[in-house]
């Protein structure tokens, strides 16, 4: 165990142990959340975490670093026994098939134990690898979401992730072949999303999405800052623009509400 000297984009891993691998979840309608790693390459400008666990960066910049549990299926595998159900989100303070999952393939022993017993299981991730675990994946129990928070920024407050169509034809493909989907549309970052919205839901519906879950911006610490110096000054100025703008975030949710009713596509907010 200890620094495999694994290095992409600027980012190291790290082998650890846990000690627990479903931790009990405060989100409405999850019981369980299962993070197999912590730390993300995605290096999403936005991301609430580090702003929400500051003393686990131990210093580190987010995105620099990511910790590999590795014995995350020998916990979960020994926690199950004593399990019956529940409903458990794959995850939610890291991405589940960031690429470093291609070599360690954590999240497919976790989803491989999950499946065996009486558990639904929502799967989120902004990769399109999940693609890989269609063979394994429970289509009775098993949900499948990915990320969309932009369309045209995605460069700049998603550095390392794929881009948003590969996503959602990746979605596309896992609804054709009669898996349950939705798309995650968040954080909603104000002056981005704005001119996007519509054609993000009619790309959902295209992709033949069970629902839309929808949630606005983390603004805690200095993410507004953070993604402000991501931006271009054009997009700079449309994020501060609506920013002061106190009822954006309610005229944006009743914008979502017409397209989604028109479209047909059931949806739920966060907030």
């Amino acid at each position: 165990m200890g620094d495999k000297n694994i290095r992409r984009h600027n980012v190291s891993f790290i082998e650890t142990l846990c000690k627990s691998a479903l931790s009990k979840s405060g989100i409405y309608g999850i019981d369980y959340s299962l993070n197999p790693y912590f730390g993300c390459e995605h290096s999403c400008i936005y991301c609430y975490v580090p702003r929400m666990l500051p003393s686990k960066l131990k210093g580190r910049a987010w995105g620099s670093f990511v910790e590999v549990k590795i014995n995350i299926p020998k916990i979960l595998a020994r926690e199950l026994r004593s399990l019956s159900s529940g409903r458990v989100l794959i995850s939610s303070i890291t991405d589940p098939y960031q690429p470093i999952e291609q070599q360690y393939q954590l999240t497919r022993k976790c989803i491989e134990l999950l499946a065996k017993k009486n558990f639904e299981v929502v799967v989120l991730t902004k990769s399109t690898l999940f693609t890989r675990d269609l063979d394994i994946i429970d289509k009775e129990r098993f949900e499948l979401g990915v990320t969309v928070t932009t369309l045209n920024a995605y460069k700049e407050l998603e550095p390392n992730s794929p881009p948003p169509l590969m996503r959602l034809q990746a979605l596309k493909e896992a609804s054709e072949n009669g898996f349950k989907t939705f798309i995650f549309l968040g954080p909603l970052i104000p002056g981005i999303v704005d001119d996007e919205i519509q054609e993000i839901l009619e790309l959902a519906y295209n992709s033949n999405v069970k629902y839309v879950i929808i949630d606005k911006l983390n603004t805690k610490g200095d993410v507004t800052q953070a993604i402000a110096k991501a931006l271009n000054r054009d997009q700079m100025e449309k994020l501060m623009k609506a920013m002061s703008n106190k009822s954006w975030i309610n005229e944006i949710k009743e914008k979502i509400i017409r397209i989604c009713n028109k479209l047909h596509i059931p949806y739920d907010f966060c907030f």
